[in-house]
């Protein structure tokens, strides 16, 4: 056998070199890279392998079945932009898989893809996807929550079985069939829910569960568990399109979460658009009511407790005069760079993916944006940086990000944060001890090598995103794919626990849909 193969760079190839038959177990050289040159590797060639990060080249035009499977220690793998097609079965088993850059084109998630990746939170969906294969992401039980794409149209058997952490479902209107077994054993499920208008498959708005319209009577297709009726009036089942009435009462009522309430003074009420009458309520019963408007909890207010969590000192923070940043810092749309820049910054760049050390220029100024953050605030049409000192320890995560729907036209002409917005940020930073809060407007949706950056990225990060809508049901577009990208829920119940989250300290991320009315 010894004249079948060639060992180089600590693998083992064909006489050609073009096929990687497998890890030369007599050699060090191979750290976790296979060299550019290589068109195929073998199939289970890093089958049960020691390497906890793998980079395959872009020469590869294929890929053998079930490569990676059982590797245990595996975390992070990025596969080669040239490829069309994924083997079975690819990372069956990897039960320590967190990260997986996949390629641009691809068009379909073969069967087993990512069975038993029991330690895989986010699935790196690509455009295009029509179908969901069985035992796709079976087993996967740190996956909590399931957006699937609107292309998909097909979920077969067991594509998802076993997912026990799995809480919440989001389905496309443009479902056409889903398997009876499909979702069996996600024990955990109980927030289903059809972004638009099904003919084949509703929600029952008792039981939480998902049905499929028959001839012979409705069928059970997905069980919920644990369910409970919502008592949140605000929010809209996508079911029920029927328009919410609102008493004179609640109309009198309404604070925007933007309003220059927040930790405004009195004179800056009376300029920031308050014909409505300030109560006299304390501060911290004030903030809830404010709080109450993030998306779906408008009547909560009619409820609300005197202790809401806020300490003495963040009620004085909340009552004193906020100054917004100057406008300098303010990037132009001029600055937002062209799609052929945008693919010169992402994955195609190996180097800068697979490694986290900071660069030089983040050692010498603590408060230099990150490689990655930069390269968010070059790619959208308008950024901004605020920076804070806190007075307090800062949390492990000491950004904010906050994705802004619209902008205003400042006093330069130019596009702008509105000040409502600003103020909001100045607060979420004083409560918080964060040193940073990032403002981003524009981003570039349409571009998959940025969506595939950004969710990423962000999806462990502390999000905000500030939209017009006045409830989940009228989100725009824009919003959806953001809420979709950064893991931001709409489930009323998660909504009601983030808007707790946000009026006090906590080691939980900030995961917030609020309304500004950008006027």
């Amino acid at each position: 056998m010894s004249d079948a193969y060639i060992k180089k760079n600590g693998l083992l190839y064909s006489p050609d070199l073009k096929t990687v038959l497998g890890v030369d177990d007599t050699s060090s050289d191979f750290t976790g890279r296979v060299p550019f040159g290589a068109h195929y590797i073998d199939d289970e060639v890093f089958s049960d392998c020691p390497y906890e990060s793998i980079s395959l080249p872009d020469s590869l035009k294929s890929l053998g079945n079930a490569l990676f499977s059982n590797s245990l220690k595996l975390q992070k793998v990025k596969l080669p932009s040239s490829i069309t097609e994924l083997s079975p079965y690819l990372f069956s088993g990897c039960q320590a898989l967190v990260k997986v850059n996949m390629p641009t084109n691809l068009s379909e998630f073969p069967e087993g893809l990512f069975y038993g990746c029991s330690a895989l939170q986010d699935i790196p969906f690509r455009a295009g996807l029509t179908k969901l294969p069985e035992n796709v992401f079976a087993g996967c039980t740190s996956l909590k929550s399931l957006v699937v794409p609107g292309t998909v149209k097909e979920i077969q058997s067991t594509a998802v079985a076993n997912c026990t952490a799995l809480e919440s479902l989001v389905l496309p209107s443009s479902i056409e069939y889903i398997a009876e077994d499909a979702f069996a054993g996600c024990t955990s499920l109980h927030n289903i829910r059809i972004d638009g208008e099904s003919n084949l498959f509703f929600v029952n708005k008792e039981d939480g569960c998902l049905y499929k319209h028959a001839g012979s009577g409705d069928s059970l297709v997905v069980k919920a568990y644990g369910v409970q009726k919502q008592s949140v009036s605000f929010f809209k089942d996508t079911v029920d399109d029927e328009p919410i009435e609102e008493s004179e009462d609640d109309e009198d009522e309404e604070d925007d979460f933007f309003s220059a309430e927040i930790g405004a003074s009195d004179a800056e009420l009376e300029i920031v658009d308050m014909e409505k009458e300030v109560s006299n309520m304390s501060d911290e019963n004030n903030l809830d009511s404010m709080l109450a408007d993030i998306m779906g909890e408008e009547k909560a207010r009619n409820s609300v407790e005197v202790d809401v969590g806020v300490s003495e000192q963040e009620s004085a923070v909340l009552s004193e005069t906020m100054e917004v940043m100057a406008d300098s810092s303010v990037n132009s749309n001029t600055g937002a760079v062209t799609t052929d820049e945008l693919e010169k910054l992402f994955s195609k760049n190996e180097s800068d993916e697979m490694s986290t050390q900071k660069t030089e220029e983040e050692v010498k100024d603590p408060n230099a944006l990150d490689s990655k953050t930069k390269i968010l605030t070059d790619s959208v049409e308008l950024s901004k940086v605020l920076t804070f000192e806190p007075t307090g320890n800062t949390p492990e995560d000491s950004d904010l990000f906050v994705i802004a729907e619209k902008t205003v036209t400042g006093a330069d002409g130019n596009p702008a944060f509105s000040k409502k917005l600003l103020s909001c940020c100045d607060t979420f930073a004083k409560i918080h001890d964060f040193k940073r809060v990032i403002l981003l407007a524009g981003l570039p949706l349409d571009n998959e090598e940025f969506m595939q950056f950004y969710f990423h990225y962000i999806n462990k990060r502390n999000v905000i995103l500030a939209c017009e809508a006045a409830s989940p049901s009228q989100l725009s577009d824009y919003g959806k794919t953001i809420c979709e990208q950064s893991r931001i829920s709409l489930d009323p119940a998660e909504l009601k626990e983030q808007r707790e989250s946000a009026t006090q300290k906590t080691h939980t991320l900030i995961k917030l849909v609020i309304r500004d009315k950008y006027e």
